[in-house]
């Protein structure tokens, strides 16, 4: 499990990915995300994409034909 996301500006380290504003897919399991923290602090961070979440990533990237979705 990686490190959780902290917030620069209150320390909150209670930020969930699955909660993300945008996501950004940069690899098949990696992705830029970005949440807001209840301080009203946006954070952005490298993460590995939850396994819970790559089906509907890769569903995602098959409807807008990315890479992540085309046959290999």
């Amino acid at each position: 499990m990686s490190a959780p996301m902290r917030c620069p500006n209150c320390g909150s380290d209670v930020l969930d990915v699955h909660d993300y504003e945008s996501m950004i897919v940069v690899t098949s399991d990696h992705a830029l995300f970005t949440v807001r923290c209840a301080c009203g602090t946006r954070v952005s961070s490298l993460r590995t994409i939850p396994l819970d979440m790559r089906e509907d990533v890769q569903f995602a990237a098959i409807e807008v034909g990315a890479g992540m979705g085309r046959e290999r």
